[in-house]
């Protein structure tokens, strides 16, 4: 028997083309209800046997009961499948996490999505408090990146006071960002609040010597200029300065009430240049929910330090973990 796959995004159409091509003869052996992508347009496979140099009688009767029989197959999988989209949508809309992310957790719609999606998430986010990270060099540098508004300056200035409050650590600040009004003067408040220096720098060479002038700096952090993700160029720009240094740690910062597909495309072009790998959301307590921030960051495996999330200094800054996190999202057990 010669097996041959008829495609058609209408079941009768392809019913016909069998009919059409191969006549009495053929057999069908299945009818498929498939879809290219995930969540892409559907279409029909049917697999056609055709047998060699049989006799015909009752071929015609056979074939059709054959036929009938398989319709009702195919529409009651049909069926079947539409409610379990519903029943997906309506998973979706409950959770705040896309239909895409339930379908790799197998977070199917049924008793058990709840511990499905936990455990899937569990193993996707990581969380690392900065005091962790090792470095080669000291002072430990890290740099603030992100678009125009997350909070970088004020983030910054919770992680110096979270360490200079807990771990008798102390901090300075580096600035790039001498474009944005006030931007020079509000992280030198932040550092007269909690007498820790703050240098400006206006050009990237000025960078080679710039810890040298924060001789008691246990930590730096680099605040930098705003920019739209999709000015590579620019993005390039704040590179230069970064490469003056002997290592430092980028950390991207986005606000939580953006869309994930809004932060996937700020991540990718950021990654590009700067190699992210450690992450904060800021922003918190302004988000309606934080699922979508969520599922972003299980999905790029970045490495969480905190959540901002209130203008307080340095008050409003989280160190979550997972099980933390779970909670906010509507997955405590």
């Amino acid at each position: 028997m010669e097996v041959i796959k008829v495609k058609d995004t209408d079941i009768q159409s392809a019913l016909d083309t069998v009919k059409r091509q191969y006549g009495s003869d053929a057999m069908i052996l299945e009818i498929r209800k498939k879809r290219k992508y995930v969540f892409g347009p559907s279409y029909y496979e049917l697999l056609i046997g055709i047998e060699q140099n049989l006799p015909k009688a009752g071929a015609d009767l056979d074939n059709l009961e054959a036929l009938e029989k398989a319709i009702r197959r195919l529409d009651a999988a049909v069926s079947a499948l539409a409610v379990k989209e519903d029943e997906l949508d309506a998973l979706s809309k409950q959770t705040g996490f896309s239909k895409e992310l339930l379908i790799k957790a197998r977070a199917v719609p049924n008793e058990d999505w709840k511990h499905a999606l936990r455990q899937y998430l569990s193993g996707k986010l990581e969380f690392v408090r900065l005091e962790n990270i090792k470095f080669k060099s000291f002072p430990k540098v890290f740099v603030l990146l992100g678009p125009t508004g997350v909070g970088k300056t004020t983030t910054a200035a919770k992680l110096a006071g979270y360490l200079l409050l807990t771990k008798s650590a102390p901090s300075g600040f580096v600035t790039i960002d001498t474009f944005r009004a006030g931007a020079v003067e509000q992280i030198k408040l932040f550092g007269k609040a909690m007498n820790l220096p703050v240098e400006v720098v206006r050009r990237p060479h000025q960078m080679e010597k710039v810890l040298a002038k924060l001789p008691d700096a246990h930590y730096v952090f680099v605040d930098t200029i705003g920019r739209n993700p999709r000015e590579i160029g620019k993005l390039t720009e704040i590179k230069m300065y970064l490469d003056e240094l002997e290592e430092c740690v980028p950390v991207l910062c986005l606000n939580a009430g953006l869309k994930k597909e809004e932060m996937q495309k700020a991540f990718e072009y950021f990654n590009k240049v700067f190699h992210v790998e450690y992450f904060i959301l800021t922003k918190v307590d302004e988000a309606e929910s934080i699922n979508s921030a969520v599922e972003f960051m299980a999905e790029n495996g970045l490495k969480t330090l905190a959540f901002a999330n209130g203008q307080n200094v340095p008050d409003d800054l989280l160190f979550p973990d997972t099980e933390n996190v779970l909670d906010m999202v509507g997955l405590s057990l």
